[in-house]
């Protein structure tokens, strides 16, 4: 479809203008959103004309009609996106075509009947008369901006398998990916330490992270140039690199090949050790836009470098870490056992986040029933974290094979050898009646100081009360002394056997309650450790929650708490998902906390700020910070203090500064712009848009932009999602009159790290409208014709008059010839579209001969 030659089209079609009137209306503002590709614009009374009824300005608060893309979901999926025209009289109109190619495999023979009779062939239909389909209920959310299908008539609906994979929307997307591209990400941080060890300025450190992508291969890398510090001095800087590697995707096939470092993914007991060498890995949800989130029973925090991690239990801020580059197991955290719903938030120095989940039972094997997923890793092993990777130890392999069948118990082997260790896990997973699921789970291995075996099994059941549900599991465990994976090699565990059993309840809607108990033997003489626990949370309005518990707990050897009652609470007040303020007491670890987040827009021009404040048993701290986000960069300021006491919270104060930004390249055209995450576009003007810029952004009719092009190259959308259907959204700023910038909306479906080269405009710009006279001088009404080019070799283009003999032709040529024919030898006129035009020719009045 056409951007301002489709406004145009709706000017000329719509216009009550006769013969020897050449006045029109007034086009609609350039931040107009744009309508769709593949859409025409038209005049039928039947589809545009306005509601009878006054209606309440609820969808559309502006005094103009607004075209949209908006995605189609069905219960949170996407189905895929459609053309909605929203009516200044508030009406919601939906391009039919679009709109029943996406449901109609939803509906069984007679549904598809009922709404072909509803949609008819006119270009859009009102939402409003899809309810006299008696079968689909379509709701269009004003907030969202979506179209959602809140229910289908069991007699419309299509006959689905319960066991059915999800499958990709079958809509090809708009434009491939570049066949060269890259990105490089880089991040410089300074940090000023105000008083105590090390007070000054320091040098500052510089982050890269990266990627190209050739032929479907891509080089991926990140690494760090800064000063590395020993004791009771400082040393030059060093380049350190994290990863260095070459990844190959088989989409197809849901398959992935690495070369180089690797960072094995592990299952189950495994153990977790960096390895450089060769692997592969097979799995649905990296590849499938309609993937799970998977909780994993990796037990162990690997941070590759300096970062902030924060601990959250059950939605509240539970406690508050800034760790150095190395290994932590979650265990050794003070999580108290038995917790649930736990979240870890890493954000790196590069300010790099990631979210982790944690989970204290066993690792389920959560596959769609009949799939199966592998990885195998072969290579040199190294134990060096935070510094670039020396694989001094054996030659190592890891690896795990797990299924999931239709009628059978899912199953999962895993595999670790080197030289000096050799372990062996497996695992089976029964689907029980009523909602309820039981893992076993076993292993043995072998390693210089004897051999080991640990042993597991877990129970879990899901119990439906009307709106409501209850959740109970239990989980034990044993570990021998000497059970040993690749990385621990002399293994020396301390604890031998748990016990954990935990029971959710939902009360009513805004009030859960959840009990339960643990129970943990350590060795060494560490004693036992148990603890029995009650939590509640109860959502007093949509912007208050308060969570409380008491427990009571005897800990053997661990530092981290002291044994008797004890309690929590939390109070949170969240207005909306940009702003979030929580208050926080854990009277067994003695620790207390405040906390305000004003989260940034993520558009050019967002500003994001907060602060923490805590205590501690023996210190305290404070931080506040904010963070500004530009068009080619975006930067943050921090100030923490801490020491030993609110009268010594001063004794350590440190300012860090970080400035981020990234340079893009796809197939010969350059970009400067903000943090790429995976993917990404870059959006340049065509040449006859000399002196206007382009913009990408998910809000273009409030000017809310992702991004701009300028001096420093084209717009970046440096937010794209690998293998997911998504939208590039773009505007051009104040385009010529009657300029066609396309359709405003592109879907892309991006491979791993790949980038988009998209140029906006064309030199095919021009527009034409005017009226046509027959011989006589009155208008010819409700007449078809095409546009020939009469200069170049190309497709005809049609169009038709309106009941006054009005017309608009889109994607003329400057300086070329074209001639205009109607249909059935009612005769032709000829033109020249004038070199010097800046998009709009205004033929007025024309007369055609036979």
């Amino acid at each position: 479809m056409v951007v301002w030659g489709g406004l145009i089209s709706l000017i000329a079609l719509s216009s009550p203008a006769v013969a020897g009137d050449s006045q029109s209306r007034p086009l609609l503002p350039p931040n107009v959103a744009r309508p769709v590709a593949g859409t025409m614009v038209v005049s039928a009374p039947a589809v545009l004309a306005p509601s009878p009824t006054p209606r309440k300005h609820v969808n559309n608060p502006y005094d103009r009609d607004i075209d949209l893309t908006v995605p189609v979901e069905r219960g949170g999926k996407p189905l895929g996106e459609v053309a909605v025209r929203v009516t200044r009289d508030d009406e919601v109109l939906v391009a039919g075509a679009d709109f029943t190619k996406l449901v109609d495999p939803l509906l069984s023979l007679t549904g598809r009947a009922k709404l072909a009779g509803i949609v008819g062939t006119a270009p859009y239909f009102r939402l409003d008369d899809l309810p006299a389909a008696n079968g689909l209920a379509v709701r269009y959310d004003p907030n969202g901006l979506t179209l959602e299908i809140t229910s289908i008539d069991p007699s419309a609906a299509a006959l689905e398998s319960l066991f059915r994979r999800g499958t990709d929307d079958l809509t090809p997307p708009d434009i491939a990916p570049a066949h060269v591209s890259a990105f490089l990400n880089t991040s410089i941080v300074e940090n000023r330490i105000w008083s105590g060890f090390n007070r000054g300025l320091q040098k500052p450190s510089f982050y890269f992270n990266g990627a190209m992508r050739v032929a479907g291969i891509v080089l991926e890398g990140d690494g760090k140039l800064a000063q590395r510090d020993t004791f009771l001095k400082s040393s030059n800087y060093q380049l350190d690199r994290n990863f260095v590697r070459f990844v190959y995707d088989q989409p197809a096939a849901f398959r992935r090949v690495f070369l180089g470092d690797l960072t094995p993914e592990i299952r189950g007991q495994q153990g977790y050790v960096q390895m450089g060498g060769i692997g592969v890995s097979r799995q649905r949800r990296r590849f499938d836009q309609f993937r799970s989130a998977i909780l994993q029973g990796n037990r162990q925090l690997v941070l590759q470098k300096e970062a902030t991690v924060d601990v959250y239990r059950n939605g509240a801020l539970y406690q508050q870490f800034h760790l150095p580059s190395g290994r932590y197991d979650l265990a050794s955290l003070p999580l108290t056992t038995g917790s649930n719903d736990v979240r870890i938030e890493v954000r790196d120095a590069s300010g790099s986040i990631q979210s982790l989940n944690y989970q204290s039972y066993l690792d389920p094997i959560d596959l769609e029933p009949g799939d199966y997923e592998y990885g195998a890793y072969l290579g040199k092993t190294g134990v060096r974290v935070g510094q670039s990777p020396v694989y001094n130890g054996d030659v190592g392999f890891t690896g795990f094979f797990r299924k999931s069948f239709l009628d059978r118990p899912a199953i999962g082997i895993g595999l670790q050898a080197s030289r000096h260790v050799q372990q062996l896990t497996g695992q089976t997973q029964f689907i029980l009646l009523g909602g309820s699921r039981l893992i076993v789970e076993g292993g043995f291995s072998h390693a210089s100081n004897g051999g080991g075996y640990t042993a597991g099994v877990a129970f879990d059941k899901l119990i439906s009360r009307s709106d409501l549900a209850d959740s109970f599991s239990v989980q034990a465990t044993y570990q021998s002394r000497r059970f040993a994976g690749l990385g621990y090699d002399l293994p020396d565990n301390s604890s031998a056997w748990s016990l954990t059993a935990l029971y959710a309840r939902g009360l009513t809607r805004d009030i859960t309650l959840l009990v339960g108990g643990s129970l943990l033997k350590e060795r060494n003489n560490g004693g036992n450790s148990y603890r029995l626990f009650a939590n509640t949370s109860y959502r007093l309005s949509d912007k208050w929650r308060i969570q409380g518990g008491v427990d009571y707990a005897k800990f053997g050897s661990s530092r981290f708490a002291r044994s008797g009652p004890g309690f929590t609470v939390s109070l949170v007040y969240q207005p909306n998902f940009r702003n979030r303020a929580e208050l926080r007491h854990d009277s067994r670890i003695r620790s207390s906390g405040a906390s305000f987040v004003h989260a940034s827009s993520g558009y050019i021009g967002g500003v994001g700020f907060g602060a923490i404040a805590g205590r501690d048993e023996g210190t305290v701290n404070a931080q506040a910070f904010v963070d500004y986000i530009a068009n080619r960069f975006d930067a943050s300021l921090a100030h923490s203090s801490f020491g030993e006491g609110f009268a010594h919270l001063t004794d350590r104060q440190v300012t860090s500064a970080r400035l981020s930004s990234s340079i893009v390249f796809a197939d010969g055209a350059f970009g400067i712009g903000r943090r790429v995450s995976d993917s990404f576009a870059l959006l340049y003007p065509h040449q006859t848009l000399k002196g206007h810029a382009v913009v990408a952004g998910q809000s273009l009719a409030e000017n809310d932009y992702l991004s701009k092009s300028g001096a420093l190259g084209g717009a970046v959308n440096g937010f794209l999602t690998s293998y997911v259907t998504q939208s590039v959204q773009y505007d051009v700023e104040n385009p010529p009159v009657g300029y066609d910038v396309g359709s405003g909306v592109l879907r892309v479906k991006p491979a791993y790290h790949s980038g988009y080269k998209v140029r906006i405009g064309t030199d095919a710009f021009v527009s034409a409208v005017g009226t046509i006279l027959s011989p006589s001088g009155t208008p010819i009404s409700l007449a078809t014709g095409m546009i020939v080019s009469l200069d170049r070799q190309e497709s005809a283009k049609s169009f038709f008059t309106n009941t006054v003999g009005r017309f608009a032709i889109q994607n003329l040529r400057l300086g070329e010839r074209y001639r205009i024919e109607l249909a059935g030898n009612g005769g032709s006129y000829e033109f020249v579209v004038p070199k010097n035009n800046d998009g709009l020719v205004d033929l007025k009045f024309i007369r055609v001969e036979p």
